[in-house]
């Protein structure tokens, strides 16, 4: 799952008149880049929130934002898929007569807020790592591993409570710091800061 951070180029016909053309693509790149940033340091922990587990844990799978280059002004974040046991969710349990209680996509909703699988046994493999699992069918059927969220799940769906977060923060963060850039820009360049109005 990849979410990016992008600047509508329309709205800068002024400044650019005003800064040199490398100037205005610094700031610009500051300005995407830091409302990104921003954005996945609000985002991750709304991502472990829905799946029941620590921002720890997901680590591996949300790594850092990919910066804009000097022929793209997007910012892009790739969260990616990460199989966590649903015992490493808080609260869940398993026990010999009531199966598995759990509980993940919490903030977001869905039929796995409340996981109930009356027939899940904990498996122990050879390393000493333990597992959930259930058999659908007979007890010859092949059994199946019982998993937390995605975190790529978290983000991917529309109404995701992290990918909901994300972009109302990196919106939020954009419209506060390209202004910021542009006028720091604008010093940079020995330009005066009242030809700078930040309301247009």
């Amino acid at each position: 799952m990849s979410l990016k951070v992008e600047v509508d180029a329309s709205a800068l016909e002024r400044w650019a008149s005003e800064l040199s053309a490398r100037g205005l693509k610094n700031a610009i790149r500051r300005a995407v880049d830091q409302s990104a940033r921003a954005a996945r340091k609000i985002a991750v922990p709304i991502i472990a929130k829905d799946i029941g587990v620590s921002a720890a844990r997901i680590k591996a799978a949300v790594p850092k934002v990919k910066a804009t280059t000097a022929t793209s002004l997007s910012a892009s974040w790739t969260i990616g898929k990460l199989r966590v046991g649903i015992m490493n969710v808080s609260g869940a349990k398993v026990s010999r007569y009531g199966g598995l209680t759990a509980s993940t996509h919490r903030l977001t909703g869905g039929g796995s807020a409340t996981l109930h699988i009356g027939k899940a046994f904990l498996v122990k493999t050879g390393g000493g790592e333990r597992y959930v699992a259930y058999r659908k069918g007979s007890a010859r059927s092949p059994i199946k591993g019982v998993y937390a969220e995605h975190p790529a799940t978290a983000m991917r769906q529309p109404n995701a409570a992290a990918r909901k977060t994300w972009q109302r923060e990196a919106d939020s963060q954009l419209g506060i710091r390209l202004p910021r850039e542009i006028q720091r820009q604008f010093y940079s360049e020995r330009l005066s800061a009242a030809t700078f109005d930040a309301s247009d």
